[in-house]
């Protein structure tokens, strides 16, 4: 019998457990943490609209409804010659096919510099921000503003440091500029001039943190380079059928994987969504020795930033708008997601 090893329980990897066959293949799945927590669900903790049980799925749970074996464990090293994955416990682990789908990383913690990645972090971080006197989140992205203005929302003291432009120039950064300013975000439009304490920049003066949390897009986990694989900037190449270029028996979905035909595809969770009935299918077609399908990104998709409880702004492509109706629908949705991975 064929042994399907999956390393991370990512959103595509969420849809394996749940939609793969146990007939006559055997599956079993490593991650470091039992929960996982559901990033699309961040700004709504912060906010006070849920509570943690309401976005974490225990992933120990549903391996057991979808008898498929679990172990906590954190995968350092991936031999594909010898088809071995290498636990931090010291355990070796073996596999037919391999497919990882263990998001990206932030940089590394010490006791005033947070993160959220790998998510297992959020409980803690989440814990420091709200609690400390003077909090910064770094970041002129869509994951940095509406953390930013959730946090104030639920009446956290919060800095923000951004670029002097946010969102890429998106027409809807003048709606969004206009919620941070109706929040009353401190909000410094000048990247700092390094990470070191007190924040220094060129132009402002320098300020003290306590607690800074940077959201300024994917970092690659070293698990890939530590394995010797092919590789930019850290991510581990793939083709189209999300095979690594070096290793057919290793495959990867998400944010640590970069597609080499589609290298500008957004690292978020949904393409990991996306990739992911393509993904098992693959999974599946290579144990059984098929041809492979092909995945395709797609151009446009739907982003719903939630900028404090019922208020959100939607972004489709350069379109935008700012409603009542979009935070509804983000709830309606993140929703939906979870109760497809209670067990």
């Amino acid at each position: 019998m064929k042994r399907i090893l999956l390393i991370g329980v990512g959103h595509a990897h969420l849809h394996c457990i749940t939609h793969g066959p146990t007939e006559d293949v055997e599956w079993l799945v490593l991650n470091a943490s039992t929960y996982q927590y559901y990033s699309g669900m961040y700004s709504g903790l912060a906010d006070g609209t849920y509570d943690m049980d309401e976005m974490r799925i225990d992933v120990a749970a549903l391996c057991r409804a979808y008898d498929k074996p679990f172990i906590k464990e954190t995968v350092i090293k991936v031999d594909p010659v010898e088809k071995v994955v290498f636990g931090a416990s010291g355990r070796r682990y073996t596999y037919d096919v391999v497919s990882t789908n263990i998001g990206s990383f932030d940089w590394s913690e010490d006791t005033t510099r947070l993160s959220i990645k790998p998510n297992y972090r959020l409980p803690d971080t989440l814990k420091r921000l709200q609690q400390a006197k003077r909090p910064v989140v770094i970041g002129s992205g869509p994951a940095a503003v509406e953390m930013a203005a959730s946090l104030k929302a639920a009446g956290v003291p919060i800095t923000l440091i951004t670029d002097r432009d946010i969102l890429s120039r998106h027409p809807a950064a003048e709606a969004i500029t206009r919620r941070l300013k109706e929040l009353g975000v401190y909000w410094i439009r000048e990247r700092p001039i390094d990470d070191e304490l007190p924040l220094r920049f060129k132009q402002h003066p320098p300020i003290e943190s306590d607690a800074i949390i940077r959201l300024t897009g994917a970092k690659a986990p070293a698990l890939f380079a530590d394995s010797n694989l092919f590789t930019e900037n850290g991510f581990l190449l793939v083709n189209e059928q999300l095979q690594a270029l070096d290793h057919p028996s290793l495959f990867a979905a998400g944010d640590a994987a970069t597609l080499v035909a589609y290298p500008d595809t957004p690292k978020n969770g949904v393409t990991a969504v996306r990739q992911a009935p393509i993904l098992l299918e693959n999974l599946l077609r290579y144990v059984q020795e098929e041809a492979l399908q092909t995945y395709r990104p797609q151009t446009n998709y739907l982003t719903i930033l939630s900028m404090g409880p019922r208020h959100a702004v939607s972004l489709y492509g350069k379109s935008y708008s700012t409603n009542r109706l979009g935070w509804y629908l983000k709830r309606w949705i993140d929703q939906r997601f979870m109760r497809k991975y209670r067990p």
